[in-house]
């Protein structure tokens, strides 16, 4: 006999459908309790991202259930996860959802690319800028120390400050200032160096 899912069957109003993910992985091993319950509790966030980024909320559930069997797999390998389980699963889950929506749109994307190419006469600096804003983009964030940057990623992913707090078990007012404090750190760091590399470069020429 099958072994029964982890099955909540609680459909609030908004017919946000029931959380449910298989009780072992296909090696037969229990998937963690923690990671279930961590699961759990973003089911709501989950579906509504696979929703609005994929447009295909019925995924939503395998999706899930498939990052929960990759984390709780990680969480055996490497107990240290677990310090900021919510944290990783959010990371790894938001991974594979943008795998998905590459996978599903890469010929859609290359279509539209030559579209705009000889409809619109894009120009070489019009992809430069975009590009060059993709990379300092990337940069600050891997700049950031590894708390900010799952700060940042939980922002982005629209959760409020004290979610966040709650997160990493401090208040939403302090993880609010330690983020705004990293960030500032960073910029000012980003402008010195600036500073340095315009002086090293003025005496050079």
């Amino acid at each position: 006999m099958r072994e029964p899912h982890h099955d909540t069957r609680r459909v609030p109003a908004d017919h946000l459908p029931p959380f449910w993910i298989l009780a072992r992985d296909s090696q037969g091993r229990p998937i963690d309790a923690r990671v279930v319950a961590v699961a759990e509790r973003l089911w709501r966030w989950a579906y509504r991202n696979v929703e609005w980024e994929l447009h295909d909320p019925a995924s939503a559930a395998q999706i899930v259930e498939s990052v929960a069997l990759e984390v709780s797999s990680r969480l055996q390998v490497e107990p240290g996860v677990g310090q900021n389980l919510p944290g990783y699963f959010v990371t790894a889950f938001r991974h594979r959802v943008r795998q998905q929506f590459l996978k599903e749109n890469r010929l859609t994307y290359e279509g539209l690319l030559r579209e705009l190419e000889l409809n619109h006469h894009l120009t070489a600096p019009d992809w430069e800028a975009a590009l060059e804003q993709e990379l300092c983009l990337k940069v600050l964030v891997d700049q950031l120390p590894h708390q900010s940057r799952h700060m940042l990623h939980y922002r982005i992913l629209g959760f409020t400050w004290n979610e966040i707090g709650r997160a990493f078990r401090i208040s939403g007012k302090q993880a609010r200032s330690r983020f705004y404090y990293e960030l500032k750190k960073l910029h000012a760091k980003l402008l010195n160096a600036g500073t340095n590399g315009s002086g090293h470069s003025e005496e050079s020429d």
